[in-house]
């Protein structure tokens, strides 16, 4: 029987679930407001953002209340800290969405296949996160080994000898994208110790 600490941990890891659902919608937004220099889009990936952060300050303190209101074993509080760690890593990808809005300028039609998949991984690593937050067999490899191999294609476009305008945003921003993508697959790694552990009490 799922005692009341088990029960409350479960609806912690659909919350941060919810969350990082959030985050890979802000990441969406974010890239199609590059793509399409649309300023409105930015305000919105902006909006999103800010939601993301007061998202994951409610998951931190219900974290704390768990270990407020209960007598924690030793392996609960563990899981209760791995929570913790990952509503902050989710508010921090937030933050790297938000940074992509901040940078809505027109990407360079010769880097935007490039740049389209490396969003499209990116987005499709916290979508999985999202599935393994909820206890579900997901894998993220495939998505972030697909950004790292965008990003390195971006590199290799803006070190070419006529080195095309615009190419030191795009390369930061696909440096944002691989750090948005390495932090899901950090968070995944830390996930069974709050999300798989008590999926049979749901």
């Amino acid at each position: 029987m799922p005692t009341a600490f088990q029960k409350e941990l479960v609806t912690l890891a659909h919350r941060l679930a919810d969350l990082c659902g959030l985050v890979a919608g802000t990441l969406e937004v974010a890239t199609r407001a590059l793509l399409e220099s649309d300023l409105t889009l930015g305000g919105r990936v902006r909006e999103q953002a800010a939601a993301v952060t007061a998202l994951g300050a409610a998951c931190e303190d219900q974290a704390c209340a768990l270990l407020a209101l209960h007598a924690p074993r030793e392996e609960d509080v563990k899981a209760v800290v791995a929570a913790v760690h990952t509503a902050a890593d989710l508010t921090r990808m937030g933050g790297l969405a938000g940074e992509v809005a901040d940078r809505v300028r027109r990407v360079p039609v010769d880097a935007r296949p490039a740049f389209t998949r490396l969003a499209a991984h990116a987005v499709a690593a916290a979508r999985d996160l999202q599935k393994i937050l909820t206890g579900a067999d997901a894998g993220l490899a495939e998505a972030v080994e697909g950004t790292e191999a965008a990003e390195r294609e971006l590199r290799e476009w803006a070190g070419s000898p006529e080195r095309p305008h615009g190419a030191v945003d795009v390369v930061l921003l696909a440096a944002a994208h691989v750090r948005f993508a390495g932090t899901a697959a950090r968070i995944a790694r830390r996930a069974g110790g709050f999300a798989r552990l008590p999926a049979v009490s749901a």
